[in-house]
């Protein structure tokens, strides 16, 4: 098994809503059983608790967004399930079970789709692709600007 720093999480409701969940820590394990299969664990406040709390009681599948190691890689898929919620005083850690899908198209790809499809060109398609492609990874603010001036180069 090999373990990886967490450093974004994200509940996808639908195509279109995506809950970014701010953690304090967070591990993800490939279990390397050859199935695609990965545990992860998130250390947060304890008002997330009721986000996870209704999945976990729903025992249903959703899908989450992961982004792996650094704020710079795209973030993964997955289809997920809470194993468990522990309390600690004013925080909560939820282990979850994932199994990584694997998509054939890439992010910037469905980003910069969507924005033609809208019709933006030139210079506005640039801006938008920039800025919904850094939205999609996680970036905020400070983050962002630097990651506008990487996308340049």
């Amino acid at each position: 098994m090999k373990t990886f720093k967490l450093v974004g999480l994200s509940v996808v409701h639908d195509d279109l809503h995506r809950q970014e969940i701010p953690f304090i820590d967070g591990l993800i394990i490939n279990k390397e059983d050859g199935q695609n299969h990965w545990l992860i664990e998130t250390y947060l406040d304890k008002q997330y608790e009721p986000i996870f709390s209704e999945l976990q009681k729903r025992n249903d599948e959703f899908r989450l967004q992961v982004t792996i190691t650094n704020r710079s890689n795209d973030p993964a898929n997955m289809i997920a399930t809470v194993r468990s919620i522990t309390r600690m005083n004013d925080h909560i850690s939820v282990l979850m079970d994932g199994l990584l899908i694997r998509n054939k198209t890439d992010l910037a790809e469905v980003v910069l789709a969507s924005l033609v499809e809208k019709g933006l060109q030139g210079e506005a398609l640039l801006k938008e692709f920039r800025q919904q492609l850094n939205e999609r990874r996680g970036f905020k603010n400070n983050e962002e600007k630097n990651a506008n001036s990487t996308i340049k180069g």
